[in-house]
This record gives structure tokens, C-alpha cells and sequence, in this order.
């Protein structure tokens, strides 16, 4: 099995890292062979190189590695002295390095099997050795020749801290700010000079923007590749056969967001194998085999992750679901499943006991607030006796994202262009009032609008034709009447500190005359809209 490239770099990477502790180590260890402090690094940097080596299937570094470590125990335990075999140590070390520097060409490894044998021979006798070992002709090229330090390699790729990383997003965004001012000085002064400079500095702040967001993103991989053995021990923990699969996890997000969605996925992994999943003796009795079938899985779509945790456990007991709350305020006295989706949500807990894995009902109220406050969503899918599904949705960044501006009296809203599914006009005698909304017919549906001038009690003004932007969020549909439709452009998000109505926007931008434009929440909206027809109703 091949490594792609990315994981190619990730292993190199790492593995001159721990290549570098051991040598320092050994040459210090040299110098004060009595200190046993020095063991540690090299023994984990040891051990780690044989792990990494081993996955990604060089088995000649990997052997290597482990002789390495026996012998390093059996000097930790003094049974050997460090001087008797550092020389050894040390042209291990090269013909790792020069193995390394192979796998950088896609050439195959050295063979390690001579040294592996000096090695086990030498950690099996307990016994002092001189240093006349017999060298490899690719390490050196005569009889107590040194070697020179070998040329040194283009560096293809270094580590920078996620703080500069960071620093340089930030940077990145006041250029976009100060760009989208001097674009409306180009507008203003119609000058073709100025405004070839201002679009040849667009396409560059463009450029630049794209690859900082590139080199901040991580495949999902670095969390998905904890889960395997995360599900393995509870599924043992718990007396459940489970069969754990897993796909999507080359999808590449930017680092925030993958490090905020480790908590999510875990909850609702604990949740399927806790809950969902039945002990074998129950599967059988429902006529399903014993092993459940576990499925962590992502996609892209239209600018968003799609996150998807499934089982084929025993499903959500709606009604019991009904039963437990205690909240009369949350459903009403004809519950929906919408309804009842919110209320398991909310923390109710169906469990009849408190265990160590899960009962209080915190987890899937945890999900839906990590998930929207990174501009996502939550669905759940499921069938009694045939499993559970739940769906998360979340942007692809949270930095820069393009929106639609619109303007409402004399105020400027950003729409996010993700959610905006159709701008159309319709004249007054066109919009239906109906007994407790106004609607439009569009494609042969009813679609509810709600007026951004009310909403945000502002005053309307009298117009002929009605712009309305059709917005959707998963399969609903909905219109948000506004008085005028702007530009569509990039903007940076920033947090929103305080605003009225603050529940209706999931942030702000800057605009280049530096005025402060709300970004609307869309799924938001749609949901109070929803909730204000059901009690109407």
C-alpha cells in the first residue's frame, strides 16, 4: 500500500524529528553514560519510529528500530555499557537516515538484516563488545573512516506554529477589508489606471488568502483516526460486538473547525455504542447478527462537510422520548417529530441509569451547541429497530466565505451564498396574505416570506416590485422580502459582540467604507419562522 503524498510528508516529517532526538540523545548519553534521564527521549523517539514505520508498511526501519530498542534497554538496565555499542547505535542511525532519504525518492529501503543481526547478538550476550564491527560499504567507505555530514537536502516542507499561522489569517482578512475600500474608490473615480492596480491587488489578496487557508487546513483523518480504538475499547467495555467503518476521512477542513468536531463525534460514537447498539444476545432475538455495524463517514457538498455517525441499533424510542420530558413548554400537545428532535436535544436523557459512559442527557445538548455555533446544523434520521443516523453539516472554514449583500431601508445585510437558492421580483398583488404569514407562489410551491423590515423594525418602503431571495437550508425553502439586492463579494466573519435581535445573525464584516454589516443566520431565521406558524397554527 502506498502512502499518498500528504501522509508521505507527515511520516518524513516525523520521523526526522525522532531521528534528531536519538542521535542527541546517544551523544549525550556518551558524555554522561550514568544519566538516566536521557533514556526517555530516545527510548519513546525509538519506539514511536518503529509505530510510525510500521504503518506505513517500511518494515526494514521498522525492524531496525525495534533491535535499536533492545539494545537501548538492556544499557537503561546495565547490562550493557554505552560505549561498548554507541558506534553500532550510530551507523544504525545513518542507515536509517539514508532509508529515509530513499522513501523522500520512492526507492526501496536498505537492507537492515546485517545490523539487525549485530544487534540481537549483542543485546542476547549481555556482554561488553569492542567497536571493530564490520561496517556497511553504503556508510562508510573504509576502515575508521568518518563520515562527512551528507549535503544537505532541499527542505521540502517545515513546521510553523499555529499561532504565526493564525497571525497571517488575520492579516490576511485587514487586507481584504482595506481591498473592498479601495474598491469602492474605483467605483467613485472611474480612473482605468487605479483600477487596473486595485484588480491585479484583488487577485493577489485572492491568492494569498486561498493558500493561508490551504495551509491551515487538516484532513479529518486526524480525528476520525482515533476512533477505531476509542470504539473497540467500549464496545468491549460494554459486552457489544461492533463492526467499525469509516470513510471521508482525506477530506481537508480548516484546523479550527477539525479540532472543535472531535467532541461532537465522540459524544455521538459513546451515544451509538451506549444507547443505539444492543449486547448480541438481543440482536438475535430481533433476528440481527450479533456484530453491529458502526459508520463514521464524510463528504463534501456545496461548500459545507457533511458528518454522518450511523449504527443499525435498536433506533430512538420517540415515545418514550414524549414520556420523559418535563418541560411541557417544549412540545406542544400534538407533538411533532420536529418537536421531539428538539426536545432530545435539549439534554433529556432516555436512559433509565446513570453510567460512566453516558445517562445525564448533556451529550447531545453539547453536539447541537458545538455544531451551531460553528455556523452548522444537526439532523437526525432514524427507524425503530433499524438504527439511527445523525447528520452534521459545517463550513468548510470560518474565516472568508462569500455572501450577498442586501439592503433593507437604509441598512446592509449579508446573506451567506451557501444558503441562497434563487433572486427573483414579484409584484404586490403577487404576494398571498394568508391567515397568519404572507406567502409567494414559486415554482408551483407556497413559500412563506418574512419582511426584513419588520423584522428588524425598520420602515417599509412602498415598492412596485418585491425583491425576494429564496434561501434554503437542507430541503426547506423560504423568502426574506428586503427593499434592494446588492453585490455578491467575499467577506471576512467576524464575531458578533452585541446586536439586537442577536439571535437572527451569526456574525459581522467590515465593509470598505468600514461601516458594520450583520450577517444573517439563515438557519435560524428559517426556524423561527417555522415556530411562529406552528403556534399561530
Amino acid at each position: 500500500m502506498e502512502m499518498t503524498d500528504q501522509y508521505k510528508d507527515a511520516y518524513l516529517r516525523e520521523a526526522k524529528q525522532y531521528l534528531e532526538t536519538m542521535n542527541n540523545s546517544l551523544i549525550k548519553l556518551e558524555k554522561a553514560p550514568g544519566d538516566l534521564t536521557l533514556f526517555g527521549p530516545m527510548l519513546h523517539a525509538c519506539h514511536t519510529y518503529k509505530s510510525i514505520s510500521g504503518i506505513a508498511r517500511h518494515f526494514m526501519t521498522s525492524t531496525l528500530c525495534h533491535g535499536i530498542e533492545d539494545v537501548l534497554v538492556s544499557i537503561k538496565k546495565k547490562k550493557l555499557k554505552v560505549n561498548a555499542c554507541a558506534s553500532l547505535i550510530f551507523e544504525c542511525f545513518d542507515v536509517l537516515e539514508a532509508n529515509l532519504k530513499a522513501v523522500s525518492q520512492d526507492k526501496e529501503e536498505q537492507d537492515t538484516s546485517k545490523l539487525i543481526k549485530k544487534l540481537q547478538a549483542i543485546a542476547s550476550s549481555h556482554e561488553p563488545r569492542t567497536t571493530n564491527h564490520e561496517p556497511l560499504s553504503t556508510i562508510q567507505d573504509s576502515p575508521g573512516a568518518v563520515n562527512e555530514p551528507a549535503m544537505l537536502e532541499k527542505i521540502q516542507s517545515i513546521e510553523v506554529k499555529v499561532e504565526r499561522l493564525d497571525l497571517l489569517m488575520r492579516l490576511s482578512e485587514e487586507l481584504l477589508i482595506n481591498k473592498l475600500g479601495l474598491d469602492r474608490i474605483k467605483e467613485d473615480l472611474k480612473n482605468p489606471e487605479l483600477s487596473n492596480a486595485i484588480d491585479t491587488l484583488s487577485r493577489l489578496v485572492s491568492e494569498l488568502q486561498f493558500n493561508i487557508m490551504q495551509s491551515r487546513t487538516v484532513p479529518l483523518n486526524f480525528v476520525f483516526n482515533r476512533f477505531p480504538r476509542f470504539v473497540r475499547d467500549l464496545a468491549e467495555h460494554e459486552k457489544k460486538q461492533i463492526s467499525f467503518e469509516m470513510d471521508g476521512g482525506d477530506i481537508e477542513l480548516d484546523r479550527s473547525i477539525v479540532e472543535a468536531m472531535n467532541e461532537p463525534m465522540v459524544h455521538l460514537v459513546r451515544n451509538a455504542i451506549d444507547h443505539g447498539i444492543e449486547i448480541p444476545k438481543e440482536r438475535e432475538k430481533m433476528k440481527k447478527p450479533p456484530q453491529a455495524v458502526l459508520s463514521l463517514s464524510a463528504k463534501r457538498t456545496r461548500g459545507f462537510a457533511v458528518i454522518e455517525i450511523s449504527d443499525d441499533g435498536k433506533g430512538i424510542d420517540w415515545q418514550e422520548i414524549e414520556k420523559k420530558t418535563s418541560k411541557p413548554t417544549l412540545i406542544s400537545s400534538h407533538p411533532t417529530r420536529e418537536d421531539l428532535v428538539n426536545v432530545l436535544f435539549s439534554g433529556v436523557s432516555t436512559t433509565k441509569e446513570v453510567t460512566q459512559l453516558s445517562g445525564r442527557g448533556f451529550g447531545l445538548n453539547i453536539v447541537k451547541k458545538r455544531v451551531e455555533s460553528l455556523g452548522g446544523s444537526v439532523k437526525v434520521e432514524s427507524q425503530p429497530l433499524k438504527g439511527t443516523k445523525f447528520i452534521l453539516e459545517i463550513p468548510l472554514t470560518l474565516a472568508v466565505f462569500k455572501v450577498l449583500f442586501v439592503n433593507v431601508y437604509t441598512k446592509s445585510y449579508a446573506i451567506p451564498l451557501a444558503n441562497v437558492e434563487r433572486l427573483i421580483h414579484v409584484k404586490k398583488q403577487d404576494i398571498k396574505g394568508m391567515m397568519n404569514y404572507e406567502a409567494i407562489v414559486f415554482e408551483g410551491e407556497d413559500i412563506p416570506i418574512t419582511r426584513l423590515n419588520d423584522l428588524f423594525r425598520l420602515p417599509r418602503l412602498d415598492l412596485s416590485s418585491q425583491p425576494i431571495v429564496i434561501v434554503r437550508k437542507d430541503e426547506e425553502r423560504f423568502g426574506l422580502a428586503v427593499d434592494d439586492l446588492g453585490q455578491t463579494q467575499e467577506i471576512v466573519l467576524k464575531p458578533l459582540r452585541l446586536a439586537k435581535e442577536g439571535k437572527y445573525f451569526t456574525g459581522c464584516t467590515i465593509l470598505g467604507s468600514g461601516e458594520v454589516s450583520l450577517v444573517l443566520d439563515v438557519a435560524n431565521l428559517i426556524l423561527s419562522k417555522r415556530k411562529n406558524l406552528s403556534h399561530k397554527s
